[in-house]
């Protein structure tokens, strides 16, 4: 493979999706949209909802879907459905229809800088998008076939994904009258999510706990500049004038913030206010509305770390938690048991939470259990897994063992300017041009820019649920070096396949001049959950580049050794769930309409590729 250009400027200039990827994904759910048995009848009504004051005054675009059966004498629950980056009220409008066809009031809208609604993108911040939220509760308030807890206060659920996903946790942080949300494929922090560092242990006994976020983690370019292009802007190139880039529909003080931060390839400290105000983490504590989250398992852009930490911040909480680790995310494939299985736990949550139907939920634990070496861009090979419940969420440790690793000192070299890059994994269809050559989707290294230790060969099948964590020790001539951890499964011919696509970034700083003065670092690889084979070996490996991140230009060479040498697994408990028959069965055929949801998660994402492929030819930038 030959990389002719920086794979740190590669993102932003010919990143592409054929238009044909996303008529795909989008029919391929559509064929999915049955009307469940007995649907109801249901009005459609469009209403522009104004929304905000002075300058920051939006008109948001929403359609009310009222099924017949919710009337002044019996009125009905309420949804609302929230959208994807990139997308409006129409790409939800199956989900809206469908959720009144089952008798629930749903209102679809588009966000503030979407569809036909007015206004500036800033992101889910708490005075624009977030405020708006509560601007449509107070719409349902006033509709007399919505029912009514008390004056004012509507009973009222928020379904949405990524985008969508953390609105809803985010107006249940500041918006009470919330009373029951599904979250999925979301963030807890927006700096972890677009600047992670993963140098640390665990802070927490849960399988998927992840070092908090700091001030200095690593820019994950590529997909910053996907969701800034799906919102018309264009991020400058790393080391260019921040002025290069452009606003699009962005807030200015947020454009600003985005644009100075991509320039340099850093967190700074106005991007990291506007961000932080913009996470879900920071309303965590305020959470009483009953939660249900799901999250993907080969997420490169939300990985399960950032579930891990909202399901711990709400369940401090007291408040009903319930989690789902699923075979796709942002940039993987989901298995349809794994969307069946989705379906059936949100009709039993809504049903419970909002009508009062059905048992309580169970607090179990569903996790997809990959069987052998998989990356995000392979069809899904795996099977449904049931727990008692998330381990250490409210007491208790998740199980782990050690496996002991081996290998020598070995030096790796950070090449100038990240060029040649290492490959972890694209979303689906997504190519990046590199010179007159274009890169395969397939993850791969760059021999001499990866240090490597493994384990035996496996006596038995060894299945990892959680974030495995190692410790190593890294010498650096200037005293800082930036690697991307990786977990490998190599098979009895040593071919290694790199699990799920996954990397785990690591910022070092402090670092001695010499290996022998180095002290060891604790690092927490990305959280999985997979079966490795027996006959088998695992390998840890860290490397210096990754198309999808920014790393540092100066060319030098680290020295990486294993400090401890062993492996630490964490291990779930758990039972065969069957293909899809979790706790909500007898409901999934009453929401089978949602199936499609978890494929128009991408869509606006990968959308962006196409609006930069045709504003310009990649190269000439």
């Amino acid at each position: 493979m030959r990389f002719g250009r920086s794979a740190n400027r590669a993102p932003a200039g010919g990143a592409r999706v054929p238009a044909v990827l996303i008529a795909t994904l989008i029919l391929g759910g559509q064929t999915l949209w049955a009307p469940p048995p007995a649907a109801a009848a249901v009005a459609m009504e469009d209403i522009r909802v104004p929304s905000g004051s002075g300058p920051d005054a939006v008109d948001l675009d929403t359609t009310l879907y009222v099924p017949d059966s919710a009337t002044a004498a019996e009125p009905a629950p309420a949804i609302i459905v929230a959208h994807g980056f990139g997308g409006s009220k129409d790409s939800v409008r199956e989900v809206a229809a469908r959720l009144s066809e089952l008798g629930y009031v749903a209102l679809a809208f588009s966000a503030r800088g979407f569809g036909d609604s007015t206004g500036t993108i800033s992101v889910n911040a708490p005075d624009f998008e977030i405020a708006d939220v509560s601007t449509l509760i107070d719409l349902l308030a006033e509709r007399e076939e919505v029912m009514q807890d008390s004056s004012g206060d509507p009973r009222v659920g928020i379904y949405g994904r990524s985008y969508g996903g953390a609105l809803a946790l985010l107006a249940a942080g500041y918006d009470d009258r919330v009373d029951a949300i599904t979250p999925g494929s979301t963030w807890n922090s927006m700096v972890s999510a677009l600047f992670p560092n993963d140098v640390g242990a665990p802070p927490a006994q849960t399988p998927a706990a992840d070092p908090p976020p700091g001030d200095d983690g690593v820019f994950k370019r590529l997909w910053a500049g996907l969701f800034f292009e799906s919102g018309g802007g264009t991020l400058p190139e790393t080391g260019a004038d921040a002025t290069a880039g452009s606003c699009g529909r962005f807030r200015p003080e947020f454009c600003a913030a985005v644009l100075e931060g991509a320039s340099g390839g850093q967190l700074t400290p106005d991007l990291k206010v506007l961000l932080e105000a913009s996470s879900p983490a920071s309303v965590l504590d305020r959470i009483t509305a009953p939660t249900l989250l799901t999250q993907g398992e080969g997420d490169t852009l939300f990985p399960l770390a950032e579930a891990d930490a909202n399901a711990r911040g709400i369940a401090a909480n007291g408040t009903p938690v319930k989690m789902i680790w699923y075979s796709g995310g942002h940039g993987a494939r989901t298995t349809g048991a794994d969307n069946r299985l989705q379906l059936q736990e949100t009709a039993a949550w809504f049903g419970y939470y909002l009508r009062g139907e059905g048992p309580e939920p169970e607090p179990t634990f569903f996790y997809s259990a990959f069987d052998g070496a998989s990356t995000g861009n392979q069809e899904p090979q795996s099977s449904i897994q049931e727990a008692a419940e998330y381990p250490g969420l409210t007491g208790g440790a998740t199980p782990r063992i050690d496996i002991p690793l081996s290998g020598d000192t070995q030096q790796v070299l950070n090449p100038a300017d990240g060029s040649p890059a290492a490959l972890s994994a694209l979303p689906p269809g997504l190519q990046v041009d590199q010179g007159e050559e274009r890169n395969s989707e397939e993850p791969s290294d760059i021999p001499g820019q990866i240090a490597t230790f493994a384990s035996d060969v496996l006596d038995e099948d060894m299945l990892i649920v959680g974030a495995p964590v190692a410790s190593v020790r890294v010498a650096s001539p200037s005293g800082e070096a930036v690697l991307f951890g990786k977990l490998y499964d190599v098979d009895p011919d040593g071919d290694a396949t790199l699990l799920l696509g996954l990397v785990a970034p690591l910022r070092l700083a402090g670092l001695a001049t010499d290996i022998e003065d180095a002290q060891p670092v604790t690092v927490t690889l990305p959280a999985i959950a997979l079966t490795v084979p027996a006959g088998h070996r695992l390998q840890v490996g860290f490397a210096s580049t990754d198309q999808i991140f920014v790393t540092p230009a100066e060319e030098q060479v680290y020295d990486v050794a294993l400090a401890d040498a062993t492996l630490s697994v964490p291990q779930v408990t758990a039972g065969d769930a069957g293909p899809g028959d979790g706790g909500g069965s007898g409901s999934s055929l009453r929401l089978i309409a949602l199936v499609a949801v978890g494929v128009l998660v991408v869509v606006g994402i990968i959308a962006a590729a196409i609006v930069r492929g045709r504003r310009q030819p990649p190269g000439r930038r």
